[in-house]
């Protein structure tokens, strides 16, 4: 009869408790981060939106009109900081607070099922900064019954050109 062996038991016991030890380690021996003020113990956290019209006298092409679209969008976000610096100052107030300085500014990541910050076609109706491309239309006629039937398509160069660009962004501010 065969005699086993216990140490292949106690291998795997030291596997577990010799991985906790090297993750401790390192958690310890992490240097803190650089660059980082320390955060003001009091904020206040208020949002805020921007929505800016889009110029349309561009040239009908996709770089011009990602340009107009690009410039909309900074201009909505100094829109949405002011709006969220105003919300937060009433807020500040409502609490006898004094609204200090800016401590960090957040855009929210767009909800697929609700469409997010952007609107329709503001980042390009034919693909990712594409606002030009092949616009087909249906062919309809009517039938001897009157019903409308597709009989073709009508295809043409075409831009589009969002009528505007929203920001939605979270502001936290320092208070005193």
């Amino acid at each position: 009869m065969l005699a086993r062996r216990p140490a292949r038991a106690s291998r795997r016991l030291l596997l577990p408790a010799t991985l906790a030890a090297v993750a401790s380690a390192t958690l310890i021996a992490a240097p803190p981060a650089s660059g980082q003020a320390p955060a003001p113990t009091r904020t206040i956290t208020s949002t805020g939106t921007g929505r800016v019209t889009v110029d349309r006298d561009v040239a009908k092409n996709s770089k011009a009109i990602g340009a107009a679209v690009e410039a909309a969008r900074e201009r909505a976000v100094r829109l949405a900081i002011a709006n969220a610096r105003e919300e937060a100052t009433r807020l500040a107030a409502a609490g006898g607070l004094a609204l200090g300085p800016l401590v960090a500014v957040s855009e929210p990541v767009p909800s697929p099922f609700f469409g997010g910050p952007a609107s329709y076609g503001s980042e390009g109706t034919f693909g990712p900064g594409k606002f030009c491309g092949t616009i087909r239309t249906p062919i309809r006629r009517r039938t001897a019954g009157g019903r409308l039937r597709t009989v073709g398509t009508r295809s043409r160069f075409g831009c589009r050109i969002p009528p505007e660009a929203n920001v939605s962004i979270s502001a936290t501010f320092a208070v005193s």
